[in-house]
């Protein structure tokens, strides 16, 4: 997690790079808030909460332990990438 949240504030870095380049057709706010929706959405669907809940049981009992563990691992390191941009946003957007 620890990881994942370092990855996420060089790429919060390199959206403030690019909106500072961008300043006159992009706000700030526009950049950081694509790129939460984006790694947000990411973990949703790696988490599997966007199917139905049959699909959902479905999945529950046909897949191992281990591969929901593995699931949950990738989608809470989507969710932490996602961190630092979604207080970027914040402040921006407070400002």
């Amino acid at each position: 997690m620890k990881k994942a949240f370092a990855a996420g504030i060089v790429l919060a870095g390199i959206e403030g790079i690019i909106g500072f380049i961008l300043r006159d057709s992009m706000s700030f706010q526009s950049i950081f808030g694509t790129g939460a929706i984006i790694f947000i959405a990411i973990s949703i669907i790696t988490s599997g909460l966007a199917v139905s809940g049959m699909q959902q049981r479905a999945n529950y009992h046909s897949e191992t332990k281990e591969g929901r563990d593995a699931r949950f691992k990738i989608a809470l390191t989507f969710l932490g990438i996602a961190v630092p941009t979604i207080i970027c946003y914040l402040i921006f957007f407070l400002i």
